[in-house]
């Protein structure tokens, strides 16, 4: 194990830069903040390349797979400076990002995302995502960066888990649409489906728009129709990810419903 105390080290250099989303994406790196990502990064098979850990923090609770090669001990500034977060953790993991390929035609539920800025909003949609059985994600030009220290913990782990890629989200649905998909836009507009009507589409990409703009009229002109979800009172609209998760809960209620179910007769 190696011990480094140094802001100016070139580890501590080099790694403080993963900070960056543009960093991230150069070099397909990213750092994991806290045991609880460690831990959630070992069980889904991702690289760990590097794992700092702070000066007298106990090395016990570490996952055993991590070799003790790739363990630096660091002083608190090291961790400061490294740290994606205010409040750095005792630990904090270099990780290889995992390039994974925009799901195929045999999926029945796909869900789009297009402009989401807001990293908390992202992981949680991811979160969502994944207790509500969907697998396949993809985000359009002008969405944050799932490896964002803020996404990351929103998500909970769920990052690690799902297959999200990024598309151009045009030619992805126009794609889709050749293999038989419903495009779905989500919106405001009552003239809309309402989202109890999802079960009429065997296969379908549903698209969450921009936290303030909804969905491009660009994409908007590739949907096939558009769905909302009824409200009450006097709130003019719901939270990007409450909108995904009700949608995504909604799917699987109605599949769940759709499914045989097997009679003891006797």
């Amino acid at each position: 194990m190696e011990k480094i105390t140094s802001c100016k080290n070139l580890k501590v250099i080099e790694t403080a830069k993963l900070i960056h989303a543009k960093k991230r994406a150069e070099k397909g790196l990213f750092l994991a903040d806290g045991i609880k990502l460690i831990y959630e990064l070992v069980k889904s098979d991702y690289e760990i390349l590097t794992c700092f850990v702070k000066e007298g923090a106990d090395l016990s609770v570490l996952p055993g797979s991590i070799d003790k090669s790739r363990i630096i001990i660091a002083g608190e500034n090291v961790m400061n400076k490294i740290s994606p977060l205010t409040n750095s953790q005792q630990f904090i993991a270099v990780c290889r990002i995992k390039e994974q390929a925009p799901p195929d035609t045999k999926d029945s539920f796909i869900l789009a995302l297009e402009r989401i800025q807001d990293p908390s909003n992202l992981g949680a949609i991811l979160r969502s995502a994944e207790a509500f059985g969907i697998k396949d994600i993809v985000l359009g030009n002008g969405c944050c960066d799932i490896y964002s220290p803020k996404a990351l913990r929103a998500a909970m782990g769920s990052t690690f888990r799902l297959n999200i890629s990024y598309v151009q989200l045009c030619d992805f649905l126009t794609e889709k649409t050749r293999h038989g998909f419903d495009i779905i836009g989500t919106g405001l507009d009552k003239n809309y489906k309402t989202v109890d009507r999802l079960f009429e589409s065997e296969k379908k990409v549903v698209i969450i728009g921009n936290e303030g703009s909804g969905i491009s009229k660009e994409i908007q002109n590739l949907c096939s129709f558009g769905m909302y979800i009824p409200m009450y009172g006097e709130n003019e609209s719901l939270n990007a990810a409450v909108a995904a998760s009700i949608i995504m809960w909604e799917n699987r209620r109605q599949n769940n419903e759709r499914k045989p179910r097997n009679l003891d007769l006797a």
